[in-house]
């Protein structure tokens, strides 16, 4: 009994202590407001988000991939966030296949508009607003998380001045998009 009270105290530190970080990357966000965004090539910023998830793609046998993409103004840290945050959900929302994750950029008068299309469990529509909430999740515990990181990735991009969406159906994948100006 001991040894389960245990357990149970160490994955609830866990689930706080990941979810205390998760608010601090998210008060983060505005705390670099008034940083001046710089060129920043989103090819070197989607290869630093890849190589942050390793260990998830090779575990996984996913699959990912990417046009050419842009040079936008912006704060690469925080990019390569939001890279990290939609690829790691494409991971972890798989199906029964391995993920195949694709992403690709075109320009759109003043915007780039970014997707990150994957071949996951996808969604019903009527969520597609939701998950962007904080602490918003569409499934429970039996996937980790903490219902922050699309919220990240809206904060993120709306501090560049984008805004960002979903195009999903269960059983179909989703397909992320966000904009940036050109």
């Amino acid at each position: 009994d001991a040894d389960e009270f245990i357990r149970y105290m160490v994955e609830g530190v866990t689930r706080m202590h990941t979810l205390l970080n998760d608010m601090l990357a998210y008060s983060r966000v505005t705390e670099t407001k008034d940083k001046v965004l710089l060129p920043s090539s989103m090819d070197a910023v989607l290869n630093s988000a890849i190589m942050n998830l390793e260990a998830s793609v090779r575990e996984t046998g996913a699959e990912v991939t990417h046009d050419s993409l842009p040079t936008v103004l912006g704060d690469e840290i925080q990019l390569a966030q939001v890279f990290q945050n939609l690829i790691g959900n494409a991971i972890k929302y798989r199906s029964e296949r391995a993920p195949r994750i694709h992403i690709s950029a075109e320009q759109d008068g003043e915007d780039w508009i970014f997707s990150v299309q994957d071949n996951g469990i996808g969604l019903d529509p009527q969520y597609g607003e939701r998950i962007f909430g904080i602490f918003k999740r569409l499934h429970g515990r039996e996937l980790p998380g903490t219902g922050m990181g699309l919220a990240i990735c809206k904060r993120i991009i709306e501090r560049h001045r984008g805004r960002i969406w979903v195009e999903s159906q269960p059983g179909k994948g989703s397909t992320f998009r966000f904009t940036l100006p050109a």
